[in-house]
């Protein structure tokens, strides 16, 4: 009988606490509603900073406390990310201008669309055909890859050399997304690195109720001096 009390009594904790944290997304809706009303938008975000639920949480602490109800039944934006390999690699070449290093660039991002190798292997290789006996390095001993390719460096040293700053840049545009979403108030996104997707970035974010003002904020985003982010599908 003992036992039997317990469990109605941790039953009945976990029902008024669930019943606690669910009233936040009550809360956090109607909040939402009664601003919608509101037509001028500077308006609308100070209605919301001067809110108090119960007297003492804010409007961003009410999305922060709510529970996550997901994408499917809380609504969103579920965005695919990508970071353009091909403008990478051009910058770190320096633009060049080389008749078989254009010629390569252009077969390499063709081959892409349908190839299971990343551009990267794709453009050596078709540079190796379009310019038979000549070194990576003629293309990429640059300012930019300094101290990492001279006109002497190898092949694999080359490649070894591109493939690290497509790293960086995708390492870099990982944390840019991360910062300007938390910026943008969401709560609980999901941010992911997509495998064997190379550049490709998944974004899930819940709750987002201006969804073509966050994919201008995200295409528009800044990733390094050496690739632009693109979001190529919804």
């Amino acid at each position: 009988m003992q036992n039997k009390g317990l469990v109605i009594c941790i039953a009945v904790l976990l029902t008024l606490a669930s019943i606690f944290y669910l009233s936040f997304s009550v809360a956090t809706s109607y909040y939402d509603s009664q601003a919608a009303k509101i037509k001028d938008p500077i308006a609308q975000q100070d209605y919301k900073d001067s809110v108090k639920y119960l007297g003492i949480y804010s409007y961003q602490k009410c999305l922060e406390t709510q529970i996550g109800l997901g994408l499917d039944l809380k609504g969103g934006m579920n965005v695919i990310l990508e970071i353009s390999v091909p403008d990478v690699v051009d910058v770190l070449a320096d633009h060049k201008t080389d008749a078989a290093y254009v010629k390569s660039m252009e077969e390499a991002k063709e081959q892409e669309q349908t190839s299971q190798s990343d551009f990267i292997s794709l453009f050596i290789d078709a540079y190796h055909k379009n310019a038979p006996g000549h070194r990576l390095a003629e293309i990429f001993a640059t300012q930019q890859l300094k101290g990492k390719v001279s006109t002497q460096s190898s092949d694999n040293d080359v490649e070894k050399a591109l493939r690290e700053e497509v790293t960086a840049a995708i390492d870099n545009s990982y944390n840019v997304v991360t910062n300007r979403i938390d910026q943008f108030g969401v709560v609980q996104p999901n941010i992911q690195k997509l495998e064997g997707q190379e550049g490709r970035l998944m974004v899930e974010m819940p709750g987002i109720r201006e969804p073509e003002r966050m994919r201008k904020l995200l295409q528009a985003l800044p990733t390094s001096n050496s690739g632009r982010l693109t979001t190529i599908r919804r």
